[in-house]
This record gives structure tokens, sequence and C-alpha cells, in this order.
């Protein structure tokens, strides 16, 4: 009986042995098939690079699955990271190989800007460069961070976006080893598999070089420290979310104002909205302009159609993007829609599951995380389907644990009567 016991607890070990071995062979297969077709062309993103999404989903999957298991130990995590470095091998001849973006796309004018201010040492944004202005004309963060990155690795190159992969699969076991220590074994279940659904997508993004990643990295490190009640580093993090996507923004002050009024900490609002108006002291400092926000908003209403006519144009804005949260985008070839149906309605659905199962006022709290996320998109975010959508459900739903630690409430559930 006591071995047929041993026997089941090795079980879902053998499991992840196995899994290991079978992503290891997939990955690698398909990373020397394909890898002559990603030296070939130099472009960040294209079917040329459909085998670099590999390392990222293929770790993601084992992550996931050990999660599945109950089995997010030292050891397991250190076979996800050996099985990372695995199935990068097949790139490793091309680590230096320089990556160029499309002109005229985001990706283009962060490079752009990320260079000039390497190259002059900085820190004036350089978006005069592109449209002749001195102040923020796009999303003012992520320019710093690709600046930094290349600074760190030397240039621009396939091995600088294997390592923002790898950047990412560390935020994303950060995020699953903080809630699993929270004892919602459903949510975090569900979280894993919404990860691991979303992976190919924010692969891509990473290979784009957008900024949508860089924003849900930042909220899962929110996350992890609103859970460890490490409070400054938490509001470190809300801070520079705005910064580096700014339709973030009432994001970012709804989970801030959360943890000030909540914790009594009043004193974090300082550091927070220090960090909070560096667009603004740099637009100062370098256009002596007091503005905050960008300019570059991809408005989708006529807003000088007066009130009635403004008004209808936003509802017949917002109507056509309840589509895109179902996974589907009218404008978009198949590859781009296979990819959202794969994580988009799985994470429209998780939102709406993880607001029901919190009490109030923390259902209250989420309600006006995922209104101030989606809102701004609905009249302002377009292109690039589902870039948008990709980051909104992602805060929403990493949002749930911090509401959850911070209003101290439980899951709703049927309560028990008294014994």
């Amino acid at each position: 009986m006591s071995s047929r016991l041993d026997d089941l607890r090795e079980l879902p070990g053998r499991w992840l042995s196995w899994l290991w071995l079978a992503v290891a062979a997939v990955g690698l297969t398909s990373g020397l098939l394909l890898n002559d077709q990603v030296a070939s062309d130099p472009h960040a993103l294209g079917p040329h690079t459909i085998s670099l999404l590999g390392p990222l989903v293929g770790a993601t999957a084992f992550l996931t699955a050990a999660c599945l298991l109950d089995r997010l130990t030292g050891s397991t995590l250190l076979a996800m990271g050996g099985l990372f470095i695995v199935l990068c091998l097949p790139f490793v001849g091309m680590l230096g190989a320089p990556i160029v973006h499309l002109e005229g796309d985001d990706s283009f004018r962060y490079s752009t800007y990320a260079h000039h201010i390497l190259t002059e040492r900085t820190l004036w944004g350089a978006d005069g460069l592109l449209h002749d202005v001195p102040y923020y004309v796009d999303q003012p963060g992520y320019r710093y961070v690709l600046a930094a990155t290349i600074a760190l690795l030397g240039g621009e190159h396939r091995g600088l976006q294997l390592f923002d992969m790898g950047v990412m699969l560390a935020g994303t076991v950060g995020a699953l080893v903080a809630v699993s220590s929270r004892g919602d074994r459903p949510a975090t279940m569900a979280l894993a598999v919404f990860l691991l659904a979303a992976s190919p997508y924010a692969a891509k993004n990473i290979l784009y070089g957008y900024t949508e990643w860089f924003a849900v990295l930042l909220c899962m490190l929110a996350t992890c420290h609103v859970l460890k009640r490490q409070w400054l580093v938490a509001m470190v993090m809300l801070a520079l979310m705005p910064f580096v996507r700014q339709n973030l923004l009432v994001v970012s002050m709804v989970l801030a104002a959360t943890v000030l009024i909540l914790t009594h900490r009043y004193w974090l609002g300082l550091p927070y909205l220090a960090l909070l108006g560096l667009p603004l002291y740099h637009n100062v400092h370098y256009a002596d302009r007091w503005q905050f926000l960008v300019t570059n908003r991809g408005v989708e209403v006529e807003l000088e159609a007066g009130w009635l006519g403004t008004l209808r144009e936003v509802m017949v804005a917002a109507a056509s993007k309840v589509p895109h949260y179902l996974g589907y985008h009218p404008d978009q070839d198949l590859g781009t829609i296979a990819i959202a149906v794969m994580f988009v309605p799985l994470g429209t659905g998780l939102a709406g599951w993880l607001l029901s199962r919190l009490e109030a006022p923390g259902r209250w709290v989420l309600a006006a995380v995922a209104v101030a996320a989606i809102a701004p998109t609905l009249v302002l975010g377009h292109g690039s389907y589902p870039r948008f959508v990709y980051v909104n459900l992602a805060v929403i739903v990493l949002s749930y644990w911090m509401v959850r630690a911070l209003t101290g409430r439980r899951t709703s559930s049927p309560r028990r009567p008294d014994a």
C-alpha cells in the first residue's frame, strides 16, 4: 500500500520530466529546421521568426504544468530555466545578428529614440528626430528601457529579443509563485493557463519591439510586491506603468489610491507622485511646456462634431471594440486571429469570473480597474490587434490578487452553517 502511495506521489514529477523532454525535443527540432529563415531576414518580426516564439512558449508551458500539478519548487523552476536555455540553443549562432524595424512603425520610433539617447548620452526623448517637436509625442518610458538593454547587451540584435523573453519569463515565475502562496488554488490555476495561452502573443509583442509586454511585466512586479507587503516597491511599479503606457494612468491611480487608503501609509503618495510626473518633468525641461500626456493618442472619434455627434461616434467606436474582447478583429489576417483566439476569450471570461469571486468593496475596486483599463482604448487605441486587449486583460486579471490582498476579504463562496 505504501509503495503505491509513493508511486502516486512521484507521478507528477514523472509527468513533468516527460514534458520537459518533449518540449525540448520539439523546440530544438523546430528551431534547427527553421533557424535559416531567421538568419535570412533581419526584420525584427515576420513569418521568418515563428521559431523564436519557442523559448518563451515552451518554458511557460512547463511552468504552467508545474503550477497545475502543484510543483512550483526550486528544482522545478531550475529545470524550467534550463529548458528555456535549451530552447535558445538553435539561435546561438545569430545572437549578435542586428535586427531592423519597419520604418514608421512604433518599434522603429522607439529604436530610433533609444539609439539617439545612447549616442548623445542624453535623457531627451528624441521625439524631435521624427516629429520636429522637443516634447513627448510617443509613449515615453520604453525607449529608456530599450536604450538600457542595448547598452547592457552591446546592440539591438536577436540576443536582445531572447533576453527580453527571459525577463518576461522571470516575471511570470514571480507572479505565479507569489499568487500560489495566497491559497486561492482555482484562481491561481486559471492565471497559469491564461499566461500560457497569452505567451505566444507576449513573445510576438517582444519580437515586435512594442511596449505592452513591459507594462504587463511591471504589473506582475507590482502584484508580487503587494502580496509581499513591500509597499514602496509596489508603488514604484504602479507609478512606472503609465510611464510605459499612458492609457494605464487611471488604472495606476486606482490601485495606488487603494494601497494608500487601506494600508494607511499615506507617505507613499510622495514617491508615487514624484515618479508619476516623469513625463511632465521632461517636457518642462526640454520643451518649456507644461504637458503630461503624449500627443500621439490614436484618437478614433471626431471631437469637433458637437456633443451629440461626439457621443454617437464614441458609442460606435466602443461597439466596434466588443468583438475584439471575444478574439475577433475584422481587419486582421488568420494568423493574428489564431493567436488572439488562444487567450482573448479566456482572458475576458477569466476577468468576469474573478470579479464575481470578490466581495465588496474589493469587487468595486476591481470593477473600477477594469473600466479604467478598457475605457481609454475604446476611443484612443487602434492598430496591431490584439496589443491593447492583451495589456488590458493581463492588468485586470493580475489586479485581482492585489485587490484581494488589500481589501483583506475572502472570495465569495457559499458559507457553511455553524457546527
